[in-house]
């Protein structure tokens, strides 16, 4: 087979591709025989039916595409390797002329490729990196959470008061500016909900609503949902909780000794006192609020180099993007009991759009980041050994508690999940390949981003 370069038009590339007439006559032979031997055939045994039955059944037409088809499918890997083309998805095919057996058969192929990226000058590019002071006050923190894990519950009948755990039945309201019941969001639903008044992240409005109040009452708190909330439902909205207190229950904390120690870290720990206690809960804080500054640090980076970077972006990829986004939306929707239009308030043509201008702004920073970290893992030629594999294995493993042969077991068993642990691996091993080329500035809060002047 030979093959021409048409032309490529942004990451549209097309390719002249001429089957030789015995190509085509074998690939057309081979095609008729497995015809023959899958199909039944009335009057023939299966495999000896001839040929004019078989035209007779599929016709002439659909046997030269198939045929064709099935040649292509074993050339196209070498096309894609002899131009170097980086695809989106499977190409499409076209026979730009009649089928003649005995003469070639004339094709045009249509990649898409990934478009061509051009990356910023990321040496010396300034970042800041989030350095965060682990206090006593952190300490304290962490270790009145774990003895309230660890403590027996009882009920009261007294008022509430801060560190309480309260059942309240809660109904979730989302609210106009003006603190009307917003119409065109989903029907309140009033579920049976546990607030624990010992946990810090509690809304301010919610713990002032509560304390003081005892069981039979009936109170409200209003507030704005950040953008970034996990319920997508609510997030950036104004709401009110609706809360009927159901019951009222304080927590009995178990005294902090060694036995209270080997409940914590297990029996053979070497944790006697309280200094070694609080060293052992300074160093997981720290631990995990490194992780969390280095993760933070990672998406920064990406995120940085993928806005200076110049790239078109292609719309079939956009598509495919927004209809993933779209369908775990919907899956979470149903996971929560709720249909998609009101999980998100797009009952209405006003909330139509409003979602779906979201969806692309979303789906444009997701492909746009893709293809960018793509091309910084060509730059930085990044690749993940099974070495990486392994070091990630156990590093679960400990996490876990586990063997890492049972954490290796469970991947080579799923190979979606393989890949996915794949492809972050190479995320993360990009995203710090670029951070080791730029200027990091350790701070102790990030820099508010500047005013555009209008």
């Amino acid at each position: 087979m030979r093959t021409e370069l048409l032309g490529q038009e942004k990451n549209i590339v097309r390719i002249k591709a001429e089957i030789e007439p015995a190509e085509f006559t074998k690939a057309l032979n081979k095609t008729i025989t497995e015809l023959s031997q899958k199909g039944n055939y009335p009057g023939f045994r299966k495999g000896h039916a001839p040929r004019r039955v078989i035209e007779m059944r599929y016709g002439r037409e659909a046997i030269y595409n198939e045929a064709i088809e099935n040649f292509m499918g074993g050339e196209l890997q070498q096309i894609v390797n002899d131009y170097e083309l980086d695809l989106i998805e499977t190409p499409s095919l076209n026979v730009t002329e009649k089928i003649e057996e005995g003469k070639p058969v004339m094709c045009e192929l249509t990649f898409e490729v990934k478009p061509e990226v051009t990356l910023p000058e990321i040496d010396g590019m300034e970042i800041e990196k989030v350095v965060t002071e682990v206090t006593d006050a952190d300490v304290d923190r962490l270790a009145k959470r774990i003895q309230i894990q660890l403590a027996d519950v009882k009920e009261t009948d007294r008022p509430i008061q801060d560190g309480d755990l309260v059942d309240v039945d809660l109904t979730i309201r989302v609210l106009n500016p003006d603190g009307t019941e917003a119409q065109d969001q989903p029907k309140p639903v009033t579920t049976r909900e546990k607030i624990n008044l010992a946990d810090e992240t509690i809304r301010q409005q919610v713990r002032e609503a509560l304390t003081g109040k005892a069981k039979g009452d009936e109170v409200t708190a209003v507030f704005d949902v950040e953008e970034g909330h996990a319920d997508r439902a609510l997030a950036g909205k104004h709401v009110s909780y609706r809360m009927k207190i159901d019951t009222v229950s304080e927590y009995v904390l178990p005294e902090v000794n060694e036995e209270f120690y080997r409940n914590v870290f297990g029996q053979d720990t070497d944790i006697k006192d309280d200094a070694a206690y609080r060293a052992r809960l300074r160093q997981d804080i720290e631990g995990e609020v490194s992780q969390e500054n280095k993760s933070d640090l990672l998406t920064r980076a990406v995120d940085l180099v993928a806005s200076k970077s110049t790239v078109e972006l292609p719309d079939k990829f956009i598509a495919q993007q927004i209809a993933a986004m779209r369908q775990e939306d919907a899956e979470w929707a149903q996971s929560n009991g709720i249909d998609l239009d009101t999980a998100f308030g797009i009952g209405t043509e006003e909330g139509r759009k409003g979602y779906e201008a979201l969806l692309r702004t979303r789906a444009e920073t997701a492909v746009r980041n893709v293809l960018v970290m793509g091309e910084l893992a060509k730059k930085y030629d990044i690749h993940i050994e099974q070495a990486d594999l392994e070091a990630e294995f156990e590093r679960r493993a400990e996490q876990l508690h586990v063997s890492k042969g049972f954490v290796a077991k469970y991947f080579y068993e799923n190979k979606n999940q393989l890949d996915r642990l794949t492809d972050q691996l190479k995320w993360d091993k990009t995203a710090e390949a670029v951070i080791s080329h730029m200027a990091v500035k350790e701070v102790k809060q990030l820099s508010q981003p500047e005013a555009k002047q209008e």
